[in-house]
This record gives structure tokens, C-alpha cells and sequence, in this order.
């Protein structure tokens, strides 16, 4: 990362699979199988995580479990554990708050943190970066971006090497345009929804009017849309977090 950028005040440490490694922290002899971590809603079991052998089989979050089976026929199956990943994602916020004083913990594996006024204390942005990464034990392998919102910074992350960092450009349209519509904050029959109608990347969901988003998606299509043209109305971080 070069010279530090005032506009860009947004870092996104992302965890990718955080249950899935935790898992494997916790039981060794899991590695390289085909983990699938199942969550309950209502009557439903869904994909809350899965390895990288499952996903080769086609596995994604979200999946219903008997899609995930009949694509991964193989699958170690295993009851997430809520309780043990929340204390593990707040165990790297709080590792994470020693470095940053606002940290904002999101979705499992995703945390954001304002980087106002960091870079001069760090000595750099690159330094800075360095810091934040090394603040995630190894196991979990972070990627890192930044950008001037959340959602760019998330995108970044995302797209990242892991153990990484990236940074998004300020034209954040040209720059979400060419990633899939699966880095969107949507449930996975919205997701499924776009793919039937052959909307599969952002800058084809840009290009959509936002009244046809809205009527496809309701409410959430519609915040998808303004997402991926730029506008981001989530506010900087903000939640202090002190170390336990």
C-alpha cells in the first residue's frame, strides 16, 4: 500500500470461514476434510460455513442443508456452535481495539475499523496495515481493505490474497463493478433470485434501474443497488471496544 489517502478512513479485517476455523482450532483432526457447519432457523437447516473441500463441491453459505449434502455427498456435518464463535470473533475485536480505539464488530469474520488519525501514529499506512493484520492470530489467515465506506473496504478485503491487504480506489462504482453479486449483504434465495435473471456481478446490478431493484428485492434490493453505485450510508465505526 503506498502514501497514506485522507478520503480512505475505512479498514475491513475479514476473517473468511471464521467458524470453519475455529472448528478446526478446536479439533485438530478436521483439516482438510469436507466441514459443513449447519445452522437451524425455524424448521430449516441451512449452511452456516463450510471448508474448501466442500465448497470444490459446489457448497455455498446459506445452501439448504439437503442441496449441500446431495452436491457433497461426503460432508463431515456439525451443529454450529454460536457461543464459541461469538467469543472467538470478540476475542480478535478485542486484540483488534488494541491497535484501533473504534472497532465495530459486524457479521461472524467481519470487523470494521475507523482509521482516522492512525496512519501518523503507526508511521504510514503501510505500517498501519501491517499492524492491523498482525493483530489476527495466523490460523485465521485475515485479509484486510480500505476504502472511504464500509462496503468498498468489505469488497476490498474480500478480493484480497489472504494475509493481505488491498485498497479500493475512490471511484468505487468502476471498482465493484467487474465482483460478484455474492459479496452483497443478501440472503442466499436473493442472491439465487439475480443469478436466475442473469444479474451475476455488481456492474450489472448497477446499470439497473433502482425501481426495478426494488420491486425484485424490496427494501434490501434496494440498499444492494445503492451499494454497488457508491452509496453507502453506513456510518464510520464508531463502537469502542476496551480489551477484556
Amino acid at each position: 500500500m503506498s502514501e497514506p489517502n485522507p478520503e480512505l478512513s475505512v479498514a475491513c479485517i475479514l476473517i473468511a470461514h471464521l467458524p470453519v476455523k475455529a472448528e478446526m482450532r478446536r479439533y485438530p483432526a478436521l483439516r482438510g476434510r469436507p466441514l459443513v457447519v449447519v445452522e437451524k432457523i425455524g424448521l430449516r437447516e441451512l449452511v452456516l460455513d463450510y471448508s474448501a473441500v466442500a465448497e470444490a463441491a459446489g457448497v455455498t453459505e446459506g445452501m439448504p442443508l439437503t442441496d449441500a449434502i446431495a452436491l457433497c455427498p461426503q460432508a463431515v456435518l456439525m451443529q454450529a456452535d454460536a457461543k464459541y464463535y461469538s467469543d472467538t470473533h470478540n476475542q480478535l475485536a478485542d486484540a483488534l481495539a488494541m491497535r484501533c480505539p473504534k472497532v465495530e464488530v459486524d457479521g461472524m469474520g467481519c470487523l470494521y475499523a475507523s482509521l482516522e488519525g492512525l496512519s501518523e501514529i503507526h508511521g504510514g499506512e503501510a505500517r498501519l496495515a501491517a499492524s492491523l493484520l498482525q493483530s489476527v492470530p495466523p490460523p485465521f489467515n485475515p485479509r484486510l481493505g480500505v476504502a472511504c465506506a464500509k462496503f468498498p473496504a468489505y469488497v476490498a478485503a474480500a478480493t484480497a490474497p489472504h494475509g493481505r491487504a488491498a485498497r479500493a480506489p475512490l471511484d468505487t462504482t468502476a471498482f465493484l463493478a467487474g465482483c460478484s453479486v455474492n459479496l452483497l449483504p443478501l440472503p442466499w434465495e436473493s442472491k439465487e433470485r439475480l443469478d436466475r435473471y442473469g444479474i451475476r456481478t455488481l456492474g450489472r446490478l448497477a446499470a439497473m434501474p433502482g425501481a426495478e431493484a426494488l420491486a425484485m428485492l424490496g427494501a434490501e434490493g434496494q440498499r444492494a443497488w445503492e451499494l454497488v453505485r457508491g452509496i453507502d450510508r453506513e456510518p464510520l465505526p464508531n463502537i469502542h471496544r476496551a480489551a477484556a
